[in-house]
């Protein structure tokens, strides 16, 4: 059956490797640990070795391969395969490639499309293997015959769609749209032939079989034509196009044949004779054009007999004229093989590998809406800081409560020695010293981490502008300051936050040293304190006076209000919404994923109850803070007659002050400790990333250097003659290899930098990272300092998936196809396109007699 019907060869497939890029960016996009995917990386690694290895000519073949794209598919939008992101790269050979003295046809990428283009056009070639397997003497048979090309030319028409936006950077020439087209054209055309083969065989009426293999023979007439582009003609076996051409003439003919027996039918001799006159002529063309056409000899037998036998009738009964060819109807055919567009999914009972992975655009979509959530949260909490801050500041600014706790005039208000124990329990200026000596080595680490991420990204750029001076045009990969900018501008933020770090370091120290003194004092205990407070005279304040009872009141509500405010705090940091099911939701429902409107949503429903009671408070503050104020001026009144007072509670207030300074203080500078910490773990990470392409890119100058000298060198020696048979005209003259000599195959003339490594490089330090980093989360923090907290939370490194600084143009013209060959002309003799180059023309055989 091979006989009859053309079959495609496979594309073949280089072996790649999944597991290093993949676990590397699921664990630094995903958060995930190394190693946590590696049973769905394996499963993965071992569905490609499947793909790409010798296939049997068996549906479940076909099946593993679309499980394999329906894979690709879905990874995707996870795990995008590209130079700056997942660096797997993917080499496919030609399929009508057939190797020569220079080598095979071969194109190498990083990209899932190609991958699965190539995937996609092996199952279709294999569906065209497998239909010229089946049995086509049964019914069972010929249906699945006409299946698997009907399979195969839904597969070619939908890559000839797919491939110009996905793939703009162009393939192998079997992938090209012109080469699809025609593989299409063909597949097609072969399913319609296996119809009219059952229609034959089932022996449906002469009119329905006349009008299938008329449009058998016009699907024949489109393969020939898109087959004959300049662009793919040469892919070809040389008997393909002679088959077309003959069987594009053929089932004509047989439509003629089965037309005139209508015509008999129904008594109209004259038009019988006329069609198989014609039936006749094209099956002299027919086998003109191709000695291998099956059925041929019987089916011009089969027109031969009829012509003489109505013939003879004719003359001795009818005596009907025979009108010309072209005064007679054509037929008109009918389209039953039609393409068999994929499925999504394309493949039976598909299961995700990895669907514990979410889409990168949802992964990117929590990642803002965790700003979001973070900014939100950061305000508030901003809020209940600053105000809070603000009613220990006008305490302190009153010596609130200790002035009317000093009614003896020599003792220490009990306020004061609370204070003066809580600030020694905490490790007083001890605790802040150290907490300050230790910022300059958390600060130093990043800034290394910062230069010499950088100068690596340096240095790899140096060595490709080498390379591209020194190859100019051939050195074709894709520039360095292209490939990192994105890096660079995430480092260049990095250094900005650095900067606004040591501007906040600048003013808690400058903070520590106006308060240290007194904090010094506090550390000291209750007799030192006594010594140190200036003593008063005789006179008490009045302990039970109107105004000593009104700031007792209201001190007791600001203690309420901050109690209050302390389990709004925890509350608010720790409510939480797993957002991810409600934009998966959204995905699903509407194809495009509106987050911001689900965000907001989600962010008012949880947090509004919270910024409402917070706003209650600071409400109730302002009113306190007025009637605060007015009672101390009435108890300060009272006061006035007191000798030394005012010295007294001066000093009282400078350590009261002095112990919210070391509170303050003790915050800050923890928040710093995280900060710097945090910004390691981050830093860590972009240094990582970076390390592992610079070592990939190293990795293809190898590659990429080895070819070029290959060429190069090549390139001195004489290019064999191509065989007749294979050149239309003499080859031009090769050009004299250039003056300058090819450059050396030693790799001494590469940098240093550019030679491979022994393993990918790990990430260096000046100062080693602490042995156990604290895990904090994902979330992005803004990058401004707010009011009162000095230190700007580190930003979450950019999302992958994000558009990229650069595209890659596609610059090729997309080919204008004319209309179908049925809608231009009546097949008869004389109208068939030109035989195929290398054969001679259609002979002019005499009408039979």
């Amino acid at each position: 059956m091979a006989d009859r019907f053309i079959v495609l060869a496979l594309k073949k497939a280089d072996s790649t490797d999944f597991s290093k890029p993949l676990d590397k960016f699921i664990a630094n996009t995903y958060d995930k640990e190394r190693g946590q995917f590696k049973g769905q990386i394996d499963e993965l690694q071992t569905l490609r070795n499947n793909a790409t290895k010798r296939l049997d000519k068996h549906e479940s073949a076909v099946q593993m391969l679309l499980r394999y794209y329906d894979q690709l598919n879905v990874m995707e939008a996870k795990m995008p395969v590209s130079e700056s992101e997942v660096r797997v790269t993917f080499t496919w050979q030609d399929a009508f490639d057939k190797g020569s003295l220079f080598g095979t046809r071969k194109h190498s990428a990083k990209s899932l499309p190609f991958e699965k283009s190539c995937v996609l056009f092996n199952a279709a070639a294999l569906s065209s293997q497998i239909a010229v397997t089946q049995n086509l003497d049964t019914d069972d048979g010929l249906k699945l015959t006409a299946k698997y090309f009907q399979t195969a030319a839904g597969i070619f028409e939908y890559l000839r769609e797919y491939i110009p936006s996905s793939i703009p950077q162009g393939t192998t020439p079997d992938l090209s749209i012109e080469c699809l087209t025609a593989l299409s054209a063909l597949m097609l055309a072969q399913s319609q032939e296996t119809f009219y083969l059952k229609a034959s065989q089932d022996k449906m009426k002469d009119g329905i079989v006349a009008k299938i293999a008329m449009q058998t023979g016009n699907n024949y007439a489109d393969a020939f034509k898109n087959m004959q582009t300049p662009g793919v003609r040469a892919l070809w076996e040389k008997d393909w196009l002679p088959m077309v051409s003959g069987k594009q003439a053929m089932y004509h003919a047989v439509a003629e044949y089965h037309q005139a027996l209508v015509a008999k039918a129904s008594g109209a001799i004259g038009e019988e004779l006329a069609r198989l006159k014609h039936a006749s002529s094209l099956m002299q063309q027919a086998e003109s054009y191709s000695s291998t056409l099956t059925d041929a000899k019987n089916l011009r037998n089969k027109i031969t007999k009829a012509y003489q036998a109505a013939q003879k009738d004719n003359d001795f009964i009818y005596h009907e004229l025979v009108p010309d060819k072209d005064r007679i109807p054509a037929v008109q055919g009918a389209a039953i093989g039609k393409p068999i567009r994929l499925n999504n999914p394309a493949s039976a009972n598909f299961k995700d590998i990895f669907a514990d992975v979410v889409p990168l655009n949802i992964h990117n979509a929590v990642s803002r809406y965790n700003e979001r959530q973070q900014d939100l949260v950061t305000s508030e909490l901003k809020k209940l800081t600053d105000n809070t801050q603000q009613l220990k500041s006008l305490l302190a600014e009153l010596n609130l409560p200790a002035a009317i706790e000093d009614t003896g005039g020599n003792s220490v208000p009990q306020s004061l020695l609370d204070k003066s124990a809580a600030l020694i329990q905490d490790g007083g200026v001890q605790k802040i010293d150290s907490m300050f000596n230790e910022l300059p080595t958390l600060l130093q680490r990043n800034q290394e981490i910062v230069t010499e991420t950088t100068r690596m990204m340096d240095d790899e750029e140096k060595d490709d502008k080498q390379m591209r001076q020194r190859f100019k045009e051939k050195w074709t990969r894709m520039p360095s300051d292209k490939l990192t900018a994105s890096l660079r501008i995430e480092m260049n933020k990095y250094k900005g936050i650095i900067e606004n770090a040591l501007k906040a370091d600048a003013i808690v120290r400058d903070k520590y040293n106006k308060s240290r003194n007194a904090m010094i004092v506090l550390s000291k205990g209750e007799v030192e304190l006594k010594n140190y407070i200036p003593k008063t005279g005789s006179g008490n304040a009045v302990a039970n006076s109107k105004a000593v009872v009104n700031i007792k009141r209201l001190i007791d509500q600001i203690d309420g209000i901050i109690a209050e405010r302390q389990v709004i705090e925890s509350e608010l940091k720790s409510a939480t919404c797993d957002i991810t099911p409600k934009f998966l939701a959204a995905l699903a429902a509407d194809g495009v994923l509106q987050d911001e409107d689900i965000s907001k949503q989600n962010l008012d429903s949880t947090y509004n109850v919270y910024v409402n009671q917070i706003a209650d408070t600071i409400s109730r503050q302002r009113d306190i803070e007025t009637q605060l104020r007015a009672a101390n001026q009435e108890f300060l009144a009272e006061r006035q007659s007191r000798s030394g007072a005012n010295k007294r509670e001066e000093t009282l207030s400078d350590l009261a002050a002095a112990y919210d300074a070391f509170t303050e203080l003790t915050k800050h500078l923890m928040e710093g400790t995280k900060f710097y910490n945090d910004l390691t773990n981050l830093l860590v990470k972009t240094q990582t990333k970076v390390s592992d392409l610079i070592f990939a890119r190293k990795t293809e100058l190898q590659g990429l250097l080895g070819d070029l000298q290959q060429d190069l060198s090549k390139a001195d020696n004489q290019t064999p003659s191509i065989p007749s048979h294979h050149q239309k005209a003499a080859a031009p003259q090769r050009p004299p290899p250039p003056s300058s000599s090819a450059p050396p195959t030693s790799t001494s003339s590469i940098p240093a930098s550019a030679q491979p490594p022994a393993a990918a490089p790990q990430p260096n330090y000046a100062v080693a990272p602490p042995a156990q980093q604290p895990q904090y989360p994902g979330a992005p923090q803004p990058m401004y300092a707010p009011q009162g907290q000095p230190y700007p939370y580190p930003t979450q490194q950019p999302q992958p998936g994000q558009p990229m600084p650069y595209q890659y143009p596609y610059q090729g013209q997309q080919p204008v196809y004319p209309p179908h060959p049925s809608q231009q002309y009546v097949p008869m003799p004389g109208t068939y396109p030109p035989p195929p180059q290398g054969y001679p023309q259609y002979p002019q055989y005499p009408p039979p007699q």
